[in-house]
């Protein structure tokens, strides 16, 4: 009995060894990726993509890389690294994308490179010129308006293309007992977008993205007629701002309400913020963005173009990632690209604005639908906040923001802006 017992477990054994070697063997036909998303908001959405990905490409898993705050990614992705165990992809802001040109493979040669809208941003080149990075998210800047206000107050704002025009729509909504606009007072708002939509203006007068910004460290910024245009517009939008009494009283969610409900006609954000107004608006979809006239013609550059470019890349590690895991990862470029799930992950669930012509799937939201039609009528000029400095939000966002409360004066504002860039 106990020799047959014996036997018994003997066989159980060999089984299992020969099973788990079975095992071993089929996973090592797959090929193991990751992906550091730094887009917080598309986490949901791009765990679905990944399991459908996966579920068709049996050779291939893809793993989202864990880590606790997603707004100190590029910590991570320094420390791991450091430890020789970079993800295989990473969705990467633009201005950390020189800190790692030299780690990410070259994609020139990809399939998609040819149905990118647009020219490719010097943003996404190495130093030789090469393509390093997939256009993952393209977002886009103006005056958000509500167009029931608009018709309510007989307002025509394809009209609005100087700032005394603005101004009289400003006055319109005001004679209806409402408030004209609301003014955000977040640094990165002021400093990253508002203001840079002087550099966006100026830098279509030049092909060197780069170069242009070498060229405004020695420049006379107090007399750039851009800067000044754009502070003429900002003084214009203090006085008609709800809180110009108390500038500094609102926060990003109210203004987002305020909008919505139709209690002012405009606020300047981005389209990212329609998650934020339709949420409060009641079943309200009509909202639409008009570009921030800077100067009193009407056709002078920049008063009838929205600014919009790339916030967020994807790149392929060259440094820890086998052939395989980078053939791997291209594929799920592609799959983004290509296939009619990785477009609706991409667009519908992720609501972000294609950077490819090919897609042809409409996002849900109106502001984004808005900026594919002034990019499809060749109404855009490019987003400039990926070119600025590190601490571009804190300086010249703080400086906007103390000369918004009153706290400094318009003179002292232009000295900061022109100091800021002596020193960067």
């Amino acid at each position: 009995m106990k020799r047959l017992l014996c036997l018994i477990i003997t066989s159980i054994l060999s089984m299992t060894l020969f099973l788990g070697c079975g095992k071993n063997k089929d996973n090592e036909n797959i090929v193991n990726i990751s992906i550091l998303n730094s887009k917080f908001e598309i986490d949901a959405s791009l765990k679905k993509a990944i399991e459908n990905f996966n579920k068709e490409n049996k050779n291939i898993n893809i793993k989202v890389v864990k880590y606790i705050n997603n707004g100190y990614y590029d910590d991570k992705l320094k420390s791991m690294y450091e430890l020789d165990n970079a993800p295989t992809m990473t969705i990467i802001d633009p201005q950390f994308m020189d800190n790692y040109k030299d780690k990410s493979i070259d994609l020139s040669s990809e399939k998609w490179v040819n149905d990118i809208v647009g020219d490719i941003s010097d943003i996404a080149k190495n130093d030789k010129g090469k393509l390093i990075a997939f256009p993952f998210s393209t977002e886009g800047v103006g005056l958000i308006y509500n167009k029931k206000v608009m018709e309510s107050c007989s307002i025509d704002v394809s009209k609005i293309n100087t700032r005394s025009a603005l101004e009289e729509a400003f006055k319109k909504i005001e004679e209806k007992g409402k408030k004209a606009l609301v003014i955000t007072n977040e640094e990165w708002s002021l400093g990253d977008h508002f203001l840079a939509t002087a550099y966006s203006v100026d830098k279509s007068k030049s092909n060197d993205s780069k170069g242009y910004f070498d060229k405004l460290r020695s420049g006379d910024l107090k007399n750039n007629d851009s800067i000044n245009g754009i502070i003429d517009t900002f003084d214009l939008m203090k006085k008609y701002n709800m809180y110009s009494e108390k500038p500094l009283d609102p926060s990003y969610d109210k203004c987002a309400e305020l909008i919505a409900k139709g209690e002012v006609g405009f606020w300047y954000m981005g389209n990212w913020a329609s998650e934020k107004i339709l949420s409060a608006s009641s079943d309200n979809n009509d909202f639409g963005f008009i570009p921030v006239p800077i100067s009193n013609n009407s056709s002078d550059y920049g008063n009838n173009e929205l600014a919009l470019g790339v916030t967020k890349y994807i790149v392929i590690d060259g440094k820890n990632s086998s052939k395989e895991q980078q053939e791997a990862a291209k594929k799920f470029l592609n799959y983004i690209v290509y296939d009619s799930k990785g477009n609706d992950f991409l667009v519908k669930d992720s609501g972000i604005i294609p950077a490819f012509k090919n897609i042809k799937t409409v996002p849900n939201d109106p502001l984004s639908k808005e900026l594919i039609s002034y990019r499809n009528n060749t109404k855009t000029m490019e987003l400039m906040n990926g070119y600025l400095p590190s601490d571009n939000s804190k300086v010249i966002g703080g400086a906007l923001r103390r000369y918004l409360n009153n706290e400094i004066t318009r003179e002292e504002l232009l000295a900061a802006i022109e100091e800021f860039w002596k020193q960067n």
